[in-house]
């Protein structure tokens, strides 16, 4: 596992990289391409992607990433909420003491509470970037996230590493708009060094970049990681679906909607009837990896694989 001290310097460094060629990017950054909605059929899974979009330009030469490794968040993960207004999240406030289980639940009525996002994620085998994967899980062999390696990312071109999401539900009785969940991702170009002992060379030698948001500062881990500028970008988006997962009356301004059902099989939508006149503001949640999920960042040469897995 990656100590706090490593990533300290890991997240520190990621500010010094640079720009090494005209048009080229100045990060290796990685996001979710897409957005997965709540309310499906009990057991039915969505299926998203983690795009790596270019090559580090931290290295010199600028180096192919040829491994990645992700983790979900879910040793007592970091629960913030905002007030949507207009479809918009406000600022995001950290709830003390917030649970999974207060905002995901099995069904739509609520009453059996998701407690834990371990095991809600799978990888999906795709060798169109990395030729080999391993799912990392936890001791009781829950996936916790995944490391790919073997693979070459051509500079300046664009991979994916696709995943599926079991689905959840926000319950009848909750007011809550989406749920964002945040993946701790390091796109790897060089799998022979460890976070460096000091920044002063990660620009030209290290080939390693972190991709978490940077409102996570205050942690040991990861006190003030330089991400884009600031920019979350692994945040997977839970939208609401307001005919399988329909809001309650006290909600305020929520959509009330029905399956379009008159539409052209490729044009067909839910059809907004009138909104909730409640007094309850919307809410967005954002589930964020804590520094106990941070450490769980592996791949081959960096510490000793979680329960049950060994790299080959």
């Amino acid at each position: 596992m990656i100590c706090s001290k490593k990533l300290k310097y890991v997240s520190l460094g990621l500010g010094a990289l640079t720009m090494m060629g005209a048009g080229q990017a100045a990060f290796a950054h990685a996001s979710i391409l897409n957005t997965v909605n709540s309310g499906k059929a009990i057991g039915s899974t969505s299926f998203s992607r983690i795009g790596v979009n270019h090559a580090c330009n931290g290295t010199t030469p600028v180096t192919p990433v040829v491994a990645q490794s992700a983790v979900i968040p879910t040793i007592n993960p970091l629960i913030s909420t905002a007030t949507v207004t207009a479809n918009v999240a406000g600022t995001y406030a950290v709830v003390p003491g917030a649970t999974v289980g207060q905002y995901l639940f099995t069904s739509s009525a609520g009453t059996t509470p998701v407690t834990t996002l371990a095991g809600a994620f799978q990888l999906v085998q795709s060798k169109d970037v990395f030729s080999t994967s391993i799912e990392q899980r936890n001791a009781t062999n829950a996936v916790i996230g995944w490391v790919s390696t073997k693979g070459s990312l051509q500079i300046n071109e664009h991979g994916e590493v696709p995943f599926r999401f079991t689905n959840v539900f926000f319950g009848a009785n909750s007011c809550v708009h989406d749920v964002v969940v945040q993946l701790a991702v390091a796109d790897i170009c060089k799998t022979t060094s460890q976070p460096p002992l000091s920044s002063a060379s990660l620009s030209t030698t290290q080939g390693v970049n972190l991709w978490l948001d940077n409102t996570l500062g205050g942690s040991t881990a990861f006190p003030a990681a330089a991400i884009e500028n600031g920019a979350g970008t692994t945040n997977l988006t839970i939208n609401r679906d307001p005919v399988q997962d329909p809001y309650p009356a006290s909600c305020a301004n929520a959509p009330i909607a029905t399956a379009a059902t008159n539409l052209a099989a490729t044009t067909q939508a839910n059809a907004v009837t009138g909104y909730t006149s409640g007094a309850t503001p919307l809410t967005s949640v954002k589930i964020q990896p804590s520094a106990s999920d941070i450490e769980q960042l592996q791949f081959p040469g960096w510490g000793t694989p979680v329960t049950g897995n060994t790299f080959q």
